[in-house]
C-alpha cells in the first residue's frame, strides 16, 4: 500500500477531541481543557517538543477507558475504577501505530506521585511516560474544579492553593511549582473556561499519515464506538470489513476500498451522543427515542467535518442512513446525492447488523438476511445493484466480517471483561 500522506494526527486528533465530548455530558470540553493546561504546565516546565506533544495527545484522550464506565463501576472501588479506567484506555491504544507512548503515559495518568515515583524506580524506561502522566494528572485535576457559575480569575489561586496542599504526595512538584507560576497570565485561565480548543490548532505537529496508518488509527475511533455496551461490540469491524470487500468487488481502487473500510469504522462515531439505555433497549423506541437516534449520523459528519483528506470519507459515513427515494435521515439526500460508496456502505450497515451476534440473538442466516435487504430494496431505501453483488459473493463478504467482528468481539471483552491487575 502506498506511503503517499494522506492526513496528519493533528486533524485526527482534533476530531477524536469532538468525539470525546459525547461520552459523558459531564466531560463536554473536559479534554480539551485539561490539554490546553497541560500544554502551559509542560511547556514551563521546559520538557522538550517531543514530551510537549504527547503531553497534548496524552490529555486529550487520557479518559478514554471511561468507555467501560458501568462494568468498572459495579466491580472496584472509587480509586481503582480511575486506575481501570486508564487501564482500559492505554489497552485500547497500545497495537495502534504511533499511540505506543500515549498508551503507556494513560496507563499512570490516575497515579498519584507518590506511586509514579515507585513505578519510576522500578521501569527506569517508563520515566518519560510517568513524568507526561503527572502533568496530564494536575492539570486534570485543576478542570474539575472549575466552575462555571464564579468568574474564573477568582478560583484560580484557591484552585492552585489545593494543587500546592497535595504537593508530593499527590502531584509531581515540579510540575505544582510551574502551575503556580502560569497562574498569573490571565489569559491562560479566560482560554481554559473559553476557548480551551484554540490549543489544537497552534500546536506544531503536523505528523503525516499514509492511508494504511490513518485505517489502523481510525480503529480507536472504531473501539470508542463499539466498546461502549456488548450490544454493538462487533458492529463497526462488521461495517468495515463487509464495506470494503464489497466495493472491491465492485471494482474500486485498493485506495477507494480503504477509505471505506475508514469509513465503515467511524460512521457510528456520532452514537457516542445516544445513551446505553436507547442503544441498549430490547423493545420499540418511543418517538422521542428515535430522534435521538436520528442525530447520530449527523454528529458523525460533524466530527470528521475539518479532518484533512476525509471530504468523501466524511460522506460516505455520514450518509449511512440516508436512502435512494430521500426518506432517510438526517440529511434526506436521494439518489442523486448517494455516490457508490455511500451506497456499499448503507447496505454493509444494514448486512452487517442483520449477521452479527448480539448478546440477545443469534446473527440472521443467509436466506433471511437476503430477504430482509430485499425488501429494502423494494422500498426504494437501497441499492439493488449493491445488494445483488452481495448475493452474488455472499460467503466472502460474510466469512471476512465474520472474521473481523469475531477479532473485535474478543478485544471487547478481554479488554472490558478482562480481570487485568490494576497494580502499576
Amino acid at each position: 500500500m502506498s506511503t503517499i500522506p494522506f492526513t496528519n494526527v493533528r486533524s485526527l486528533m482534533a476530531a477524536l477531541s469532538k468525539a470525546m465530548n459525547f461520552i459523558d455530558p459531564a466531560l463536554e470540553s473536559h479534554h480539551e481543557r485539561t490539554a490546553y493546561l497541560a500544554y502551559f504546565i509542560a511547556g514551563e516546565m521546559g520538557i522538550s517538543d517531543q514530551l510537549l506533544n504527547l503531553t497534548i495527545y496524552t490529555a486529550i484522550l487520557h479518559d478514554i477507558g471511561f468507555i467501560g464506565g458501568d462494568i468498572v463501576r459495579k466491580n472496584h472501588s472509587s480509586d481503582e475504577c480511575m486506575k481501570m479506567y486508564a487501564k482500559i484506555g492505554s489497552d485500547m491504544l497500545s497495537d495502534l501505530p504511533l499511540m505506543g507512548s500515549i498508551a503507556r503515559s494513560i496507563r499512570y495518568c490516575h497515579h498519584p506521585y507518590s506511586e509514579l515515583k515507585r513505578i519510576i524506580a522500578q521501569n527506569p524506561e517508563d520515566q518519560n511516560a510517568a513524568r507526561v502522566a503527572a502533568i496530564v494528572h494536575l492539570a486534570d485535576f485543576v478542570v474539575t474544579q472549575l466552575r462555571e457559575d464564579v468568574p474564573v480569575l477568582n478560583q484560580a489561586e484557591s484552585i492552585c492553593a489545593a494543587a500546592r496542599d497535595h504537593r508530593e504526595k499527590r502531584f509531581m512538584p515540579e510540575a505544582v511549582d510551574a502551575l503556580s507560576r502560569i497562574s498569573r497570565y490571565e489569559f491562560i485561565w479566560m482560554d481554559l473556561m473559553h476557548n480551551p480548543s484554540f490549543l489544537l490548532l497552534f500546536t506544531g505537529d503536523i505528523l503525516k499519515l499514509s492511508l494504511e496508518n490513518t485505517l489502523k488509527l481510525t480503529l480507536l475511533a472504531s473501539r470508542l464506538i463499539d466498546y461502549r455496551s456488548a450490544f454493538t461490540c462487533m458492529h463497526s469491524a462488521g461495517v468495515a470489513a463487509s464495506a470494503y470487500q464489497l466495493a472491491k468487488l465492485s471494482g474500486m481502487s485498493e485506495e477507494e476500498c480503504t477509505k471505506m473500510a475508514i469509513a465503515g469504522n467511524l460512521h457510528d462515531i456520532g452514537k457516542l451522543s445516544v445513551p446505553n439505555s436507547i442503544l441498549e433497549k430490547p423493545g420499540k423506541l418511543t418517538p422521542k427515542e428515535y430522534n435521538i437516534i436520528k442525530e447520530h449520523p449527523y454528529y458523525t459528519r460533524l466530527i470528521l467535518l475539518d479532518v484533512e483528506g476525509f471530504e468523501t470519507i466524511r460522506d460516505w459515513a455520514g450518509f449511512h442512513h440516508e436512502k435512494l427515494d430521500g426518506s432517510g435521515y438526517p440529511f434526506h439526500c436521494g439518489a442523486d446525492r448517494l455516490d457508490p460508496g455511500s451506497r456499499i456502505l448503507a447496505v454493509a450497515d444494514i448486512f452487517s447488523a442483520l449477521t452479527e451476534e448480539r448478546p440477545y440473538r443469534r446473527g440472521m442466516d443467509k436466506e433471511k438476511t437476503l430477504d430482509i435487504l430485499y425488501g429494502n430494496v423494494k422500498n426504494g431505501d437501497i441499492d439493488g445493484d449493491v445488494v445483488a453483488l452481495l448475493r452474488d459473493h455472499y460467503d466472502t463478504v460474510n466469512t471476512y466480517r465474520d472474521q473481523l467482528s469475531h477479532i473485535a468481539g474478543k478485544r471487547y471483552f478481554d479488554t472490558i471483561h478482562g480481570e487485568a491487575s490494576i497494580e502499576a
